[in-house]
């Protein structure tokens, strides 16, 4: 039989080989289809790639604090099934740098099921509240978690929606060219991912203090 701390290890495990699994390939689909579009020297072929490269790292990034954070046993599958539906949307979205309506109606997609993602981990959020009522260090940790999460659910992720909306449809209806759009998506995914970096640290120094404690 295992042992309580050999079960949340084995749950953080499959979460850390999971998390760079899907990524890798995500990252493998971006470099592939890269590639040969890269001879052109276009523009909005080098803004795109930017984008996906920013969208892999920021994946990553998002899934490393949740799995630090509260991931724990028991194990929940479903959180699981998001993760592999994003990354097939991240190289589904990834393929259609040639088609800049595509990608962003892909975007758009993707950022419908990561909010369901932010919304489920909430609800795991919630129902590990009594996991950090131990310490004032570790309710001090929650409140972060619970913060950060709020933050990014009701604003980050919504904000990237209403974006990519507004791109589509400018986009695929020709009203104005892609490349300004484009770069635009590029300046908000870095933002984002300067956020979650930003996050990451205040998050380790949290979880460090508890450590200690």
């Amino acid at each position: 039989m295992f042992s309580g701390r050999e079960l949340r290890h084995l749950v953080l495990d499959v979460e850390f080989v999971l998390i760079s699994v899907v990524q890798g390939v995500a990252l493998t689909t971006l470099a592939v289809e890269a590639a040969p579009m890269l001879r052109s020297h276009e523009p909005l072929t080098f803004v795109f790639v930017a984008t996906g490269l920013l969208f892999v790292l920021t994946f990553w990034s998002v899934a490393l604090i949740h799995a630090i954070s509260f991931v724990t046993w028991p194990m929940d599958l479903v959180h699981y099934f998001f993760y592999f539906g994003l990354a097939l949307l991240e190289c589904l979205t990834f393929t259609q740098m040639g088609h800049p309506g595509d990608w962003f109606g892909y975007s758009v997609v993707f950022f419908i099921v990561g909010l369901g993602l932010y919304v489920y981990d909430y609800r795991l959020i919630l129902q590990r509240r009594h996991l950090f009522a131990d310490g004032e260090g570790r309710q001090a940790l929650y409140q972060h978690i619970l913060h950060r999460q709020r933050l990014e659910m009701f604003v980050l992720m919504p904000a990237g929606l209403v974006f990519s909306v507004i791109a589509y449809l400018l986009v695929s209806r020709e009203v104005t060219p892609p490349f300004p759009i484009a770069l635009i998506q590029f300046l908000l995914t870095l933002a984002f991912m300067v956020s979650f970096v930003s996050s990451f640290s205040r998050r380790q120094r949290l979880i460090t203090a508890c450590a200690e404690d």
